[in-house]
């Protein structure tokens, strides 16, 4: 199986540029889901924020993506816009979820294991400008401006959860995709083997 990369990350921060700029860099492919992923997805968010059934639902999808993540992995390597990581700190974050019990070294078995798991960040200054660019205000921007606890655990759920962080403040994409391509390198010999999915 090829390699798998996955960027983690608020939104704002750079992840769908420099995913494409990584992929480039290592003739690899920016998973994006099948159509019926991206329906149950859609059905998801619908559900309201913070319940256990949307969490329920948004946790089924990703035991769906895992499953093409490993089909695409077979023929190349694969770069990933959010993953398990995202979903678990959001949940961390909501208190469906414990943060003693997120680790990267307790990864659901369900779940293909990526080979480096990046939390990408950036000023949060600068991330808000850029979020205000795009003229959007979802719940959890709204719970990450005014709830600390919330935030706190959302972040502390993305840091527990990935291999590394990246800072994107002060660099170019270019030079984020390099910095990422770097760590892959100097890690890939010594990242554990990732978990296979269940049977």
């Amino acid at each position: 199986m090829k390699s798998i990369i996955v960027l983690e990350a608020l939104d704002g921060v750079g992840k769908s540029t420099v995913a494409k700029l990584v992929a480039k860099k290592l003739n690899a492919v920016v998973y994006r889901p099948s159509g019926r992923i991206k329906h149950a997805t859609n059905e998801a968010i619908k559900l309201p924020y913070g319940s256990q059934e949307r969490s329920g639902a948004i946790r089924n999808t990703l035991t769906m993506m895992s499953k093409e993540i490993k089909q695409v992995a077979q023929t190349y390597p694969v770069i990933l816009d959010r993953f398990y990581a995202s979903w678990a700190s959001a949940e961390a974050g909501a208190g469906n979820l414990k943060i003693t019990d997120l680790s990267i070294d307790n990864w659901p078995r369900d779940l293909i294991k990526p080979d480096l798991s990046v939390h990408l960040r950036v000023d949060e200054e600068e991330r808000l400008r850029r979020i205000g660019t795009r003229d959007f205000q979802n719940q959890r921007e709204i719970k990450l401006g005014n709830d600390e606890s919330y935030r706190f655990r959302v972040l502390r759920g993305l840091t527990k959860l990935t291999d590394c962080d990246v800072d994107n403040t002060f660099r170019s994409p270019e030079e984020t995709a390099a910095a990422i391509v770097e760590k892959f390198h100097s890690n890939r010999n010594s990242i554990q083997p990732r978990m296979l999915l269940a049977a």
